[in-house]
C-alpha cells in the first residue's frame, strides 16, 4: 500500500509526516535559515523557505498546534548536508507520478501536463489530456483502488511521487518504496479550511519545477478573481439557508462550521445550518437531526452522483420531505462527467474556486451574476 488510511472522497486525502530535529543549536540555525521564509496568504499546512542553494519545504500536519511534521529539501546542484531527518529531492523534476486528479490539475496549470508519466486510477478523470495518454500507453495507471501496484512503480523510476497520507512515512508510504528511495512528497491540500488555501498549494508544486514565479503569477489571478466575487455577497441581507450532501448508510456527514464548503458558502452569501460548529471536518448525524434541522432548507446542493430527483428518493424517500426537494432547488456539482460517472468539480473546481463561488453565487442570489453559466453545478430535475 502507499498509504493505509483512506479519505472519504476522492481526493481528499491524507498526509506524510515525520519527527524533526528539536536541539537548541539545531533551532537555533534553522532560525537563521528562515529567514527568506515565502510568504503564504492563505495555505496553512506548508511553508516554503528559500535557502542558498536549496528550496526547504515544511508540512504542518497537526492541527492542534504548528509543529513541522514533515521536511523536504529540493536542491538542484549539491546535496546540502545541513538537514537531518529530511526528504531530498533533485530539481526540476520531468518524470512525475500523481495519486490525485487534483496534483495533475495543478501540473497542467503550471503547463508540466508532459511530465505526468504516471496516475492512480483513470476512472475518475475528467482532463482528456490524461485520459487520451492512459489509453495510448504514454501514462501508466497505477491503480484502480486503495493499493498501487508496487513493483511496476518501482519499474518506472519516477523523479517524484505526488501523493497523500495522514502523516507518518513509516505508516503510510509502503517500506518497499521508501526502501527503493524514490522521491515522495505528500500534499496536505486536503487539510487546509479555505478555498483559496486549497487553491494557494499550487506554490508547493512549483517548487519542483523551478516555477515558483509562475505559480504566484496564477495565484494572483485566481486570487483576484474569488475576492471580486466575494465582495458582491457582503452585504447581501437576505442569505439563503443551504443543505449539503446525503447520508451514506445510516449517517449523514454534513460539513462542520470551520470547513471548507462551509466557508464556501459564506463566501458565497449563504447561510449554512452548521455555520456555528467549531470543528473542520464532517459531522455524522442521523436522518432524523438532519431533517429537523434542515427541513425548510432554500436550497440543496453536492448530492453525491445523482442526476435527477427519481434517483435521489431511489436512496431514501424521505428525502422527497426537504424543501428544496419539493420547490426543485436542488444543484448537484456533477455537470460534466465522465463515462464513469465522475465530475470534473474534484479536478478544475478545486483549483479554480472562483469559479466554483460563481457558480454558488449564481444558484442562490440569481441576480449578482444575472449573465453566468454554470460551470460545475446543474440544477437536477
Amino acid at each position: 500500500m502507499l498509504f493505509s488510511k483512506k479519505l472519504i472522497t476522492k481526493t481528499i486525502g491524507a498526509f506524510y509526516v515525520i519527527s524533526i530535529l528539536a536541539s537548541c543549536g539545531t533551532e537555533t540555525k534553522n532560525k537563521e535559515l528562515k529567514k527568506n521564509t515565502s510568504a503564504l496568504s492563505y495555505a496553512k499546512r506548508f511553508t516554503i523557505t528559500k535557502e542558498e542553494n536549496a528550496t526547504v519545504l515544511e508540512l504542518l500536519g497537526n492541527k492542534g498546534d504548528s509543529a513541522v511534521t514533515a521536511t523536504f529539501v529540493l536542491y538542484s546542484k549539491n546535496k546540502p548536508t545541513n538537514h537531518q531527518d529530511a526528504y531530498f529531492i533533485k530539481t526540476p523534476v520531468s518524470k512525475v507520478a500523481c495519486m490525485s486528479s487534483i496534483y495533475t490539475t495543478m501540473l497542467a496549470k503550471l503547463g508540466e501536463e508532459n511530465s505526468i508519466i504516471a496516475i492512480d486510477n483513470v476512472d475518475y478523470y475528467n482532463n482528456a489530456f490524461i485520459q487520451q495518454a492512459v489509453a495510448e500507453h504514454k501514462i501508466i495507471e497505477l491503480s484502480k483502488g486503495p493499493k498501487i501496484n508496487i513493483e511496476q512503480t518501482m519499474a518506472l523510476n519516477p523523479d517524484l511521487i505526488l501523493t497523500y497520507g495522514m502523516g507518518n512515512p513509516s505508516i503510510d508510504v509502503d517500506k518497499k518504496l521508501l526502501q527503493a528511495n524514490i522521491p515522495i512528497a505528500i500534499s496536505l491540500d486536503h487539510l487546509e479550511e479555505t478555498p483559496l488555501a486549497r487553491a494557494e498549494w499550487i506554490k508547493f508544486f512549483a517548487c519542483f519545477f523551478d516555477k515558483e514565479q509562475l505559480a504566484d503569477s496564477l495565484f494572483e489571478i485566481t486570487e483576484k478573481k474569488y475576492l471580486d466575487l466575494k465582495k458582491l455577497t457582503e452585504h447581501q441581507t437576505v442569505r439563503p439557508t443551504v443543505l449539503t450532501e446525503i447520508k451514506y448508510g445510516d449517517t449523514w456527514y454534513v460539513p462542520a462550521g470551520k470547513s471548507y464548503i462551509a466557508n464556501l458558502l459564506a463566501d458565497a452569501g449563504a447561510s449554512y445550518f452548521w455555520s456555528n460548529e467549531q470543528q473542520t471536518g464532517s459531522i455524522p448525524l442521523p436522518f432524523e437531526t438532519v431533517y429537523t434541522k434542515a427541513k425548510d432548507c432554500d436550497f440543496w446542493i453536492n448530492l453525491y452522483q445523482v442526476n435527477t430527483k427519481k434517483e435521489l428518493l431511489s436512496y431514501d424517500e424521505r428525502y422527497g420531505l426537504f424543501n428544496a426537494f419539493k420547490k426543485n432547488k436542488l444543484y448537484n456539482n456533477n455537470k460534466t462527467q465522465n463515462s464513469k460517472g465522475y465530475s470534473n468539480y474534484w479536478e478544475g473546481g478545486i483549483t479554480n474556486p472562483d469559479e466554483v463561488l460563481a457558480d454558488l453565487i449564481s444558484i442562490v442570489s440569481p441576480t449578482l451574476l444575472p449573465n453566468h453559466t454554470l460551470i460545475y453545478y446543474k440544477q437536477i430535475e
